[in-house]
């Protein structure tokens, strides 16, 4: 039998995530919510703290975008499929509701005494005012790259870009982001890596 504290987390799931989210077209499992499109996807992940108990949870809010390329380059340890159902460390690029924000790390008590009606309205403004907005401004394959390109906040570092435009065949992009990483502070066995792979990938 569920606590008053996971009845009120079970609550804040569906009345907030779940009311927004799945009109939307996401799909979920568990705590993670994905959304496949064309050619990227895109997750939203309710992480629990390890500290959580059932009378006192501590959760925050992961996104991410999903890169099926990516994935294969630095994910596919056992030559296994693209997963149907990605998880949000898997993700290309990774944030936080915290940094999304503009805020230090962000974490979200529920206890027996948890306002609940209260929480569901800032999970809500989490959704429609920070997270959606995110996923829409990067909710194509093109976008991403764009943003990647143009962007002054930096999503990625260095190492991660030149992966993703290397194995979209976007060499002359990947070339530029390799040229940087030796002003960047890799140690010698992630240097030799990368180098390894520029080579592969025909970057040098």
């Amino acid at each position: 039998m569920k606590t008053e504290t996971q009845e009120k987390f079970d609550r804040i799931i569906k009345e907030s995530f779940i009311e927004i989210l799945k009109p939307l077209g996401f799909k979920k499992k568990a705590n993670n919510f994905y959304l496949p499109l064309e050619k990227i996807g895109h997750i939203i992940n309710i992480q629990k703290s390890r500290s959580s108990t059932k009378d006192d949870i501590l959760y925050t809010i992961n996104v991410g975008i999903f890169s099926p390329e990516y994935w294969l380059a630095r994910f596919n340890y056992n030559n296994k499929d693209v997963p149907a159902f990605p998880t949000e460390p898997e993700c290309l690029i990774r944030k936080r509701i915290g940094c999304m924000r503009g805020l230090d790390d962000t974490w979200y008590t529920i206890t027996t005494t948890t306002d609940v009606e209260e929480l569901i309205v800032e999970m809500k403004y989490n959704i429609s005012g920070f997270i959606l907005p995110f996923l829409e401004k990067l909710n194509t394959e093109q976008k991403l790259i764009n943003e990647l390109e143009t962007s002054e906040q930096t999503l990625l570092h260095t190492a991660a870009k030149m992966t993703f435009f290397a194995e979209l065949k976007l060499l002359d992009k990947a070339r530029a982001e390799y040229r940087k990483i030796s002003k960047e502070n890799y140690n010698p066995y992630q240097m030799a890596s990368l180098k390894e792979y520029a080579e592969k990938q025909g970057l040098i």
